[in-house]
């Protein structure tokens, strides 16, 4: 087996079982947390997650091949420093990829080993954090970043003590991003992805942050099974909404240049976007989850509407753009616009299935107090639309563009020389 061949399949090993360590720890924390009896509730419990993940495992073996198809060839030759090099020129810009190319070529005159390793990390370095046009535009963003932090920690512990970590690191993080950005501003440039994505994000952040502060403000704990108070946005809950919300906005202001030139990729996006919380709205009226005795609420949309939404949609998103790419951009577009606008939708519907008494969104269990699903809010939208609606939009792109892939195939077998 060729050393091209055998890093691959190596490589390919490696992204399934990173793939599936998210689901191992599931299991591990379920079948921690379940009762003793019946017997084999582990078992059940393991073949559920088995499902659940296998999505996630076909498409980080889909997309790995798909990748190593195309860099295997160049990089199976490279040892640590020129992969680290290729790594760092590949974030970036078109306009700027000749510098990788050109420091490659520095490279192969460096022999000592050690010195190669200085080498390729001056150069991610500066690929990372290139020089700026003007260090006092860095200098004063970076102040200005620190001075809202510094305001944020005054304003929340006077006004809103619940939310003090939540604003913090959402403050902070944002005025890191504004910083990188700018430092970042004079070699990269500067590219919107047009104004309805970023419309729709700046809403879906801004009623987020709206329904958040209201939560915090008026429900911050909640009665436990057991009557003990809980709180509604425990730390580590509080900076998963903070990286997720600044995540999502970052993206929307200044996505990376890779996600921009398809258009029809942003708009099957948004659509699958508005679909997907738009399902999540009707369910929640209509169906009326929770209200019957033994159902299980909102959490079986959670599983069906990315079946419904984002698989057709990224499939017809590849299939449109007859690309593998198109069908992928379609479905990260769509997962970033609707984690903050699905986080919304949880929390809206919230507060009048408590006021009807269908107890809590996630599962119809009651009587807790509404301060429960500010929790039930960021963790399973975010888990599901992570680790089930992506898996399921590249397995979409995948089927999409099977036919363009297997056209150019053909067409390539016909260009090739014949011996």
């Amino acid at each position: 087996m060729s050393r091209t061949r055998r890093l691959g399949l190596v490589g390919g090993l490696a992204a399934v079982a990173v793939a599936a360590t998210p689901f191992a720890c599931l299991w591990a924390l379920q079948a921690r947390d379940a009762e003793p009896p019946p017997a084999n509730v582990v078992l059940d419990i393991a073949i559920w997650t088995a499902v659940f993940g296998t999505p996630a495992m076909l498409a980080a073996w889909l997309l790995w091949r798909a990748w190593w198809r195309q860099a295997g060839q160049r990089l199976s030759a490279l040892d640590g420093p020129g992969w680290l090099l290729a790594a760092a020129a590949a974030t970036l810009p078109v306009d700027r990829r000749h510098w990788g190319p050109a420091m490659a070529a520095e490279l192969t005159q460096v022999q000592d080993r050690p010195a190669r390793w200085r080498f390729a990390a001056g150069c991610a370095r500066t690929a990372l954090f290139p020089p700026s046009g003007s260090r006092a535009a860095v200098s004063v963003t970076g102040a200005l970043a620190a001075g809202a932090i510094a305001a944020a920690a005054v304003l929340t512990g006077a006004a809103l003590p619940a939310g003090r970590l939540f604003a913090l690191v959402l403050v902070g993080l944002l005025g890191g991003l504004a910083t990188l950005a700018v430092a970042r501003s004079r070699w990269v440039g500067w590219t919107a992805p047009g104004p309805a994505l970023t419309g729709l994000a700046l809403a879906g952040v801004t009623a987020c942050l709206g329904f958040t502060i209201y939560y915090l403000a008026e429900h911050p704990s909640y009665g436990g099974v057991d009557r003990a108070a809980a709180v509604s946005l425990p730390p580590v809950t509080a900076v998963v909404l903070a990286v997720a919300l600044a995540g999502c906005l970052g993206l929307a202001l200044r996505p990376p240049r890779w996600l921009l030139p398809d258009r029809k990729a942003r708009w099957f996006g948004i659509a699958m976007a508005v679909a997907l919380v738009g399902g999540f709205l009707l369910d929640a009226r209509l169906v009326q989850p929770g209200r019957n005795p033994g159902s299980h609420g909102m959490m079986g949309y959670l599983f069906n509407g990315p079946l419904l939404v984002i698989l057709p949609g990224s499939a017809l998103a590849a299939a449109v753009g007859r690309s593998l790419r198109s069908g992928l951009w379609a479905c990260a577009w769509a997962v970033v616009l609707a984690a903050p606008l699905l986080i919304t939708a949880w929390l809206a519907e919230a507060l009048h299935w408590d006021q009807v008494g269908r107890g809590a969104v996630l599962d119809g269990a009651g009587p807790m107090g509404v301060g429960v699903n500010l929790g039930d809010a960021v963790w399973w939208p975010l888990l599901f639309l992570a680790l089930w609606a992506l898996p399921l939009g590249v397995l979409g792109a995948a089927a999409g563009s099977w036919r363009a892939r297997r056209r150019r195939s053909r067409q390539q077998a016909r260009l090739a020389p014949t011996a």
